[in-house]
């Protein structure tokens, strides 16, 4: 009962959370009224969607970013998860291969655009998956490898007394224990992730959330397509951290477990 009585207390601190921004925004846009307010803001959405940017609407925009984003995370998960059981399995492979890893991971997604362009070109989804998939897979590469590593010993002495095999005790005792730092760390590089696709958009794309954004700057009187864009990946980035928090549960009951 206690518990259920702070959830609505948390719901409603949630809710006046966004009253307060709203507020805030609705207050910069009266102070400065070259800046969008909330109203100009949901009116220029539904201009939008009567008249498309360069002919394409704003779903096939949101398609666009949303294609890029489920390609690059997909890959980078597969990648990430990869090298980073790889280095927390293997001591030899780590010993030879950190060092690079570690002068690489600094180095912001960002930086990589110029080379990628030439590599691959401008056209395509090419250049700027893989500008995201780097702001996606160092996270996860980083978390998998820690949640490897740090694997309670008391668990692996257990299964090696039980009889098993290298193979088995990953399968079995490793990654199970590592799932919930694995999609932390999924969680982690799809901020990056969004981060990176946005800048890939407004530099090299004809279509993208961030395409819009770029398309804001252009005319520096349209400050509600701005916001647009904004919103956009907020909500779309909510909705992936919602589904892995899902996922989450279902992997990891045990948590719901502790937290109680």
């Amino acid at each position: 009962m206690k518990d259920k009585y702070w959830k609505y207390i948390y719901g409603a601190l949630s809710i006046l959370a966004v009253c307060l921004v709203l507020g805030l925004w609705w207050a910069a846009s009266v102070w400065n009224d070259s800046l969008a307010s909330p109203i100009d803001t949901i009116e220029r959405f539904q201009r939008l969607l009567e008249h498309p940017i360069m002919g394409v609407t704003i779903w096939a925009h949101i398609w666009a970013s949303v294609r890029r984003i489920l390609v690059s995370f997909v890959l980078a998960s597969i990648v990430g998860v990869s090298l980073g059981v790889a280095f927390g399995i293997f001591p030899t492979f780590k010993r030879i291969m950190w060092p690079v890893f570690s002068i690489i991971r600094p180095i912001p997604p960002l930086a990589w655009i110029p080379i990628v362009v030439l590599w691959v070109g401008i056209m395509g989804d090419t250049s700027k998956n893989i500008i995201i998939f780097i702001g996606i897979v160092m996270a996860v590469v980083i978390n998998t490898q820690a949640g490897i590593s740090e694997t309670d010993e008391l668990l692996l002495k257990a299964g090696e007394t039980l009889g098993a095999n290298k193979w088995q005790i990953l399968k079995e005792i490793t990654l199970p224990n590592s799932i919930p730092t694995i999609l932390a760390g999924m969680k982690t590089g799809l901020s990056t992730g969004w981060m990176s696709l946005v800048a890939a958009e407004m530099i090299a794309a004809k279509e993208g959330i961030g395409f819009l954004i770029n398309q804001s700057m252009k005319n520096s009187s349209d400050t509600a397509l701005d916001f647009i864009g904004i919103i956009l990946v907020a909500l779309c980035s909510a909705l992936f951290t919602l589904i892995l928090n899902i996922a989450e549960r279902k992997l990891c009951p045990w948590l719901k477990i502790n937290a109680k």
